[in-house]
């Protein structure tokens, strides 16, 4: 996890230098080297704001996407029972690993119904918990699905619950709309004064720190696992 949150405040600083690059453009006729002078007209600099939404989600999604992985990693690497971890734990196991359950109980004629199945359960609770990583984000990383994420894997905190950012709404339609083509990026980005940006990209990028040190906490703390072991 600590990988994950350098990762992160790598890209946070990329970011935050490109927007200073960005604000440097309104008051620029061209940028002048050895060679030419590049004029930045109004259109570039609407489109060079408009990049800012992609940079934002790709943090977002990105970010959040290698925490929950690294929930998954730590979780498969400790070689927990079933029996021993959380409910929200078994409950993503049992969906990924028993997708096929009740096809697969075919009773032997020689046994009875509720010994086959207090077999299959018993077998169930030694089983070692190994969770592989399913991508369910896919361009649609907001508030609202950080939340029910956390939350499906039992990482429970009233601060999460609680906390808001509008401003991820704001990027991920952002975004879908650049790479569907349904807005063009001049559009964009004339939408948006330099400082509503600052206030989008500021407001995203703790929200995002805010929900790394929450899942690191969980991850460190072994908080998938239950107080007492079976």
């Amino acid at each position: 996890m600590d990988a994950v949150i350098l990762e992160f405040e790598e890209k946070s600083n990329e970011i935050d230098e490109y927007f200073s690059f960005v604000q440097r453009t309104t008051h620029l006729r061209g940028f002048l080297n050895t060679t030419d002078t590049i004029q930045v007209s109004q259109t570039v600099h609407n489109i060079l704001k408009s990049n800012l939404f992609l940079l934002l989600y790709n943090l977002v999604e990105s970010s959040f996407k290698k925490s929950l992985e690294s929930i998954c990693i730590q979780i498969t690497s400790d070689r927990i029972t079933y029996i021993n971890v959380i409910p929200e734990i078994r409950k993503i196991w049992i969906s990924k690993q028993y997708k096929n359950f009740e096809s697969a109980c075919v009773i032997p004629r020689n046994m009875q119904k509720s010994e086959f199945l207090m077999n299959k359960i018993d077998n169930i609770t030694q089983d070692i918990i190994n969770i592989e990583f399913d991508n369910e984000l896919s361009g649609n990383v907001t508030t609202t699905q950080i939340r029910d994420l956390t939350t499906q894997y039992g990482l429970q905190s009233d601060e999460i619950l609680d906390m808001e950012a509008t401003s991820l709404f704001i990027i991920r339609n952002k975004r879908n709309n650049l790479a569907h083509g349904n807005e063009s990026f001049s559009e964009c980005g004339r939408d948006y004064t330099l400082e509503k940006l600052e206030e989008i990209k500021n407001e995203s990028i703790e929200y995002m720190r805010f929900i790394l040190s929450h899942i690191k906490i969980f991850i460190e703390d072994k908080q998938y696992k239950l107080d007492e072991e079976v």
